[in-house]
């Protein structure tokens, strides 16, 4: 099991982004800075088979009003701050089946935690295994046949994503996926006086069989 540098904070804050380093994903008022970020470094197997990577370890939102998050509400309670993208890698030395988790705070059966008032969502597509296009299944369990097979595929709590040809777990020493994170405030939850940092933590995890 490997962990990448984790996804450490989905934040506003004027001022400063701070981010952190561990095994997992990435880290992240009046004027609000919503920023979904995190430093990542290299993860490794215990008997040094594969390594995990995450690119662009800062995802930032950047600074902005609440005025100028009212112009991209989705619905009469969400806004959104629009979608991130950066891409995840696994190098093994032998051929694996490779099952990606990511663990953090729910929010629901289909997003996590960011702030009090907010959530992210993960959406994995464009998967490549040792330089093919392959599609993804999402499964409950590392090792299982996937239930739901596609092209691409969402990342919820406790549900993993496994690269597939004809709908069936394949193994391989090189895995690429794209990540899609999108991040959403409620409406009442924006309404703030003062500088506020909104934060959201997870890692990434691969499971090899």
């Amino acid at each position: 099991m490997y962990h990448l540098p984790q996804l450490d904070r989905i934040a506003t804050h004027i001022r400063a982004l701070h981010s952190t380093r561990r095994p997992g994903l990435c880290a992240g008022s009046a004027a609000l800075l919503f920023a979904l970020a995190g430093a990542v470094d290299t993860a490794y197997a215990a008997d040094g088979n594969c390594t995990l990577q995450l690119s662009n370890p800062v995802v930032d939102y950047g600074a902005v009003t609440r005025a100028e998050l009212m112009k991209k509400q989705i619905s009469p309670l969400l806004m959104t701050l629009g979608k991130q993208t950066a891409t995840l890698t696994a190098t093994c030395r032998q051929p694996v089946q490779m099952t990606i988790f990511f663990r953090g705070p729910a929010v629901d059966a289909g997003s996590y935690r960011f702030g009090n008032a907010g959530s992210f969502t993960l959406y994995l597509s464009n998967a490549q295994m040792d330089g093919k296009a392959v599609g993804l299944g999402s499964v409950i369990s590392a090792g299982q046949v996937p239930e739901n097979t596609g092209n691409s595929s969402a990342l919820p709590p406790n549900t993993g994503a496994t690269p597939i040809v004809n709908d069936r777990p394949i193994k391989g020493t090189s895995f690429s996926v794209q990540v899609d994170i999108e991040a959403r405030v409620a409406v009442t939850g924006s309404r703030i006086s003062d500088q506020t940092v909104w934060r959201g933590n997870g890692n990434f995890e691969m499971i090899e069989n």
